[in-house]
C-alpha cells in the first residue's frame, strides 16, 4: 500500500536529513513535564498560557508549550558543545487565537561554548531551510539584535515604545519620545548603516549574510518582538505565500543563565510545520 506524507511529515523528513548531515543529533523528549518546571519560565515563553492535567499521583503536569526549554533541563555540561534537533509538537495558544492548538514543529539548538562560525552556521541552516520550505517562492530571513533594541528601550514606556517598534511605526516612536537611534533603525528598511550600531562579530554577521544572500537577507528591527526571551542576535523567516513568519530563532544567553546554566550560550530556531499545509507544490 501506497503511503502518501502530508506536507508537515515531508519538511520534517527533508529538514532532518539537512541537520543531521551538518552534526546535530535528534533530541527524543517527554510531551509533558511538571508543572512547576514550566511556571517558573513564564516569562519566556511565547504563550503565557499552558495547558495541565493531574497526573494520577497528584502531580500538576502540563503538555509541553516549548521545546528549548525542555532541551536546556537536559544540558549538564556547558563547556562541551551540544548541537541537536528535534520534531515535536508544541501546545500552545497562539497570538491572536483563543484556544490551545497542536502546533508541529521542527529545528535546531546549538548550545555551549558557541564561537561565530557556530552562529554563522545555525543562520546559514535557517536559510537553507527557507529555501527548501520556499520551494522556488520568494523568501526572506529578517535579522536584527535584541540586546541592542534592550539597551534603546527604557522607562515605563519601555512596552509601547517596543510595540511601535515592530509595526514599523516611526509616528508612534516619535510620539513616545523613543531614542533616536532607534527611530533611525526603524526607519530604514534594511538599513546596513546601521550596522555600525552592533557590537563587532554581529556586525560581521550582517555584513557577511548580507552580501552573501542578497535580497534573501535583511536587517530589519521590526523582528525584535521579545526582550525576555532573546539576548543576542534575533531572526524570522518568510515565506512567499504565507501571512506570517514560519520560523523564528535567535540568541537566548539569558534563558540559560536564569535556568542555572550562567556562562553558557544558546542560539537555535524553530519551524512552524503547521503552516506549510498552505503552500502548494509541485
Amino acid at each position: 500500500m501506497d503511503y502518501h506524507f502530508s506536507p508537515e511529515e515531508f519538511f520534517a523528513f527533508s529538514l532532518r536529513d539537512i541537520y543531521s548531515r551538518q552534526g546535530y543529533s535528534l533530541f527524543r523528549m517527554s510531551r509533558f513535564e511538571e508543572y512547576d518546571f514550566y511556571a517558573g519560565a513564564k516569562d519566556f515563553l511565547t504563550s503565557k498560557h499552558v495547558l495541565t492535567f493531574s497526573n494520577p499521583d497528584g502531580r500538576l503536569m502540563a503538555l509541553r508549550p516549548d521545546v528549548t526549554l525542555s532541551i536546556i533541563r537536559n544540558i549538564k555540561d556547558i563547556h562541551q558543545l551540544h548541537k541537536f534537533y528535534y520534531d515535536e509538537k508544541v501546545y500552545r495558544v497562539p497570538h491572536g487565537a483563543d484556544a490551545f492548538r497542536e502546533i508541529p514543529q521542527t529545528g535546531i539548538e546549538c548550545i555551549g561554548p558557541l564561537g561565530l562560525d557556530d552562529i554563522k552556521e545555525v543562520i546559514a541552516l535557517a536559510l537553507e531551510t527557507l529555501c527548501v520550505i520556499a520551494g522556488g517562492r520568494r523568501y526572506v530571513l529578517d535579522a536584527a539584535h535584541a540586546g541592542l533594541v534592550a539597551s534603546l528601550v527604557n522607562g515605563d514606556k519601555g512596552g509601547e515604545i517596543l510595540k511601535c517598534l515592530c509595526a514599523k511605526n516611526v509616528h508612534g516612536l516619535r510620539t513616545l519620545n523613543a531614542d533616536e537611534r532607534l527611530i533611525r533603525l526603524a526607519e530604514i528598511p534594511n538599513n546596513l548603516e546601521a550596522l555600525s550600531e552592533f557590537d563587532e562579530d554581529t556586525e560581521e554577521l550582517m555584513k557577511f549574510f548580507s552580501e552573501e544572500f542578497g535580497q534573501n537577507f535583511r536587517v530589519d528591527f521590526s523582528t525584535v518582538n521579545n526582550l525576555n526571551y532573546y539576548n543576542g542576535l534575533v531572526f524570522r523567516g518568510f515565506v512567499e505565500g504565507l501571512p506570517e513568519a514560519v520560523l523564528s530563532g535567535g540568541q537566548y544567553d539569558g534563558l540559560l543563565e536564569a535556568r542555572g546554566l550562567a556562562g553558557c550560550h544558546g542560539v537555535g530556531f524553530a519551524v512552524n510545520l503547521s503552516l506549510v499545509r498552505r503552500l502548494e507544490h509541485d
